[in-house]
């Protein structure tokens, strides 16, 4: 029983040394040095051995039980990246620009103390007023209009008024309707009633589709001093005067209804002689120079039709819009004046202003009328 037992105990020593052999390796690298041992325990009085057997116990539990560090060694801060769009600005759209006749830009007939304003033409036509007055967005900060323009959009209420005033515009220059031909077939210059002489001066005439300045054309025609257009014209005999003189013409003429189609009858050589805003014949004449057209028509400088224009600020221009509007048009005082200069004594040139005071009484029947008795023969 002895033996067998001796036996048993130096198997299990066996066992146990080679166990130990087995971790020693491991365990001696997470022991820490004699020296550290040493120092660390000394003052206890402990034996080697216990320090031993302490250190491997130690290492033990730090092998198979690794320490919070080491628990959280994968763990990584989950941060949430937020993409930030940052919304880029829209371009500011730029303020609608000031609103001047047909042929105004190429002729330079602006004058304005600042001349950075930026232009913008229209056909000047009283419908496209009334259509842009109503708009969603404004066409024009101002626009040039005539007198009887004006005078039916401050009633209606298609613009601002100023400063509380019925006029609702401020002076703007005036615009002028010339007698215009083409030098290469005419030699001198032709009168309105030369105009009329077909037999003399065969050829196609241009007129403007429209009762007014038409009408007291055929007048001056048909030998009516300039002076007595308009009482002539207020009255049934004068009317029928005038409608008469006109269906004399009638084969000859081409109509025109904006200043761009009498730019385009000038370009086309369409008629020898026509009525023509000064600042039309004068766009034209500079694309001739540039070689961009083969026009050579000149205005005249008699009996010359002349009407007064004024800036006026249309409804939907926002009412901050509309003040800083209005001051810079006082401040720089934009007008149109495309008449050229100077001239030689005996051609001074002659107008006949155009009454914005009557054609504001009669204009719209003038107008009724007009239009039933030429309307078919329109374009």
């Amino acid at each position: 029983m002895r033996h067998v037992l001796r036996t048993h105990d130096r198997a299990s020593r066996r066992s146990r040394l080679r166990t130990l052999c087995l971790c020693a390796p491991l365990l001696l690298s997470s022991l820490p040095s004699a020296g550290q041992a040493t120092s660390t325990h000394s003052g206890h009085g402990a034996s080697g051995i216990g320090t031993f057997f302490t250190s491997v116990g130690h290492g033990i539990t730090s092998v198979f039980l690794p320490g919070s560090a080491s628990a959280h060694s994968h763990a990584r801060p989950h941060h949430r990246h937020k993409t930030v769009r940052h919304k880029t600005a829209a371009p500011t759209a730029p303020e609608p620009g000031f609103g001047v006749p047909e042929g105004t830009i190429a002729a330079h007939a602006l004058t304005s103390t600042d001349s950075t304003l930026p232009l913008v033409e229209w056909d000047g036509r009283t419908a496209t007023l009334q259509t842009s007055a109503h708009a969603t967005k404004p066409a024009w900060m101002a626009v040039l209009v005539t007198g009887t323009q004006l005078t039916q959009a401050c009633e209606g209420g298609w613009v601002h008024p100023v400063d509380d005033s019925p006029t609702c515009g401020i002076p703007g220059g005036v615009s002028d309707l010339a007698l215009t031909w083409d030098r290469s077939r005419m030699a001198t210059a032709p009168n309105w009633q030369d105009f009329w002489d077909v037999a003399r001066h065969p050829g196609r005439r241009g007129l403007h589709f429209g009762a007014r300045t038409t009408l007291e054309i055929a007048l001056l025609a048909d030998g009516v001093a300039p002076q007595d257009v308009y009482t002539t014209l207020a009255t049934q005999p004068g009317v029928d005067r005038a409608f008469r003189k006109l269906d004399q013409l009638r084969p000859y003429i081409v109509w025109w209804n904006t200043p761009a189609d009498a730019g385009r009858i000038m370009e086309q050589s369409s008629a020898l002689m026509l009525s023509a805003p000064s600042t039309e014949v004068t766009s034209v004449s500079s694309r001739v120079q540039a070689g961009a057209a083969t026009s050579l028509f000149v205005a005249g400088t008699q009996d010359i039709l002349r009407t007064p224009l004024f800036w006026a600020i249309p409804i939907n221009v926002p009412a901050d819009s509309a003040h800083h509007t209005l001051a810079q048009l006082r401040m720089h005082a934009p007008h149109l004046d495309d008449m050229p200069g100077p001239y030689p004594p005996e051609n001074t040139p002659t107008f006949l202003t155009v009454s914005d005071t009557f054609w504001s009484r009669y204009g719209d029947a003038l107008e009724q009328q007009f239009e039933a008795r030429f309307g078919p023969q329109t374009p």
